[in-house]
């Protein structure tokens, strides 16, 4: 068994790290959907720095301290460790986006502290908005937006590939590599990988819903990182939607249909 006892993993790229809370034992230890690697990403794709901070070239770390429960929600939210009240402000908007998953004990979900910690480094913003290629966010135009962060999973219209899923179709083809490691092991199948479509069109949360090993789960995260989409919506606004699509990965056969996303 593996024992809590404040375990830092620690990310200094602009962003983040998690480290456990408590002096229990547990199997399993609690994370953000999609591990450390998807909590870099989403810091780096959502962040706005606040503009005093920006100005004035203010380096802040936020730390927020919180309860993820064994149904995989959040409680008991609390900044331990305080910027400014817009980078504060800014640190709980992005917290909000995350999804966890809860600690494990002799095989059952439990109750778990933890911790999140983004830090705010202005000399590595601009290189973050050239990466990205975007300082601020552009919805589209004369849309309204769903507040109330709520991930809605029915009665949306769902979100589509921003040219069309015909054209994702030929994307996927055209990006998809299969990885050496699962030719050269006989290893075929479907990845199916969850996400959640933001307001923006950008995705949060992939994680892997079905796995198939040899290197495929990366390689269609790799791919699906690199799709864009155009939002749902859920009465008539701009909505966060959960869905869940799958890539193929069979041998010898030139392409399978990679566009059916599905809504979860």
């Amino acid at each position: 068994m593996k024992k809590c006892l404040f375990i830092c993993v620690s990310i200094f790229l602009n962003a983040t790290g998690l480290f456990s809370q408590g002096g229990f034992t547990v199997d399993v230890l609690p994370t953000n959907v999609g591990g450390k690697s998807e909590f870099k990403r989403v810091f780096e794709q959502e962040v706005v720095f606040p503009e005093k901070a920006l100005k004035n070239k203010y380096y802040e770390k936020v730390t927020i301290n919180f309860v993820v429960k064994k149904d995989s929600t959040v409680s008991d939210v609390k900044i331990e460790m305080k910027g400014d009240k817009e980078t504060n402000a800014e640190a709980i908007r992005i917290f909000n986006l995350y999804q966890w998953v809860p600690a494990i004990k002799e095989g059952h979900y439990i109750d778990a502290k933890w911790s999140a910690v983004f830090e705010f480094d202005p000399s590595k913003y601009s290189k973050i908005c050239k990466k990205r290629g975007y300082e601020k966010f552009k919805y589209l135009v004369d849309s309204k937006i769903d507040s109330s962060g709520r991930i809605h999973t029915t009665g949306v219209q769902m979100p589509v590939y921003d040219k069309g899923n015909y054209a994702l179709q030929d994307f996927i083809k055209e990006n998809l590599e299969y990885p050496r490691q699962a030719q050269l092991s006989n290893i075929q199948g479907t990845v199916i990988l969850s996400f959640v479509v933001e307001p923006s069109g950008l995705m949060t949360n992939i994680g892997i819903a079905k796995s198939v090993g040899g290197g495929c789960d990366q390689e269609a995260i790799r791919v699906m990182e690199m799709i864009k989409w155009y939002p749902g919506k859920y009465d008539g606004k701009l909505a966060r939607v959960k869905m869940t699509f799958p890539m193929y990965f069979i041998l010898n056969e030139e392409f399978k249909d990679n566009a059916a996303g599905e809504q979860k």
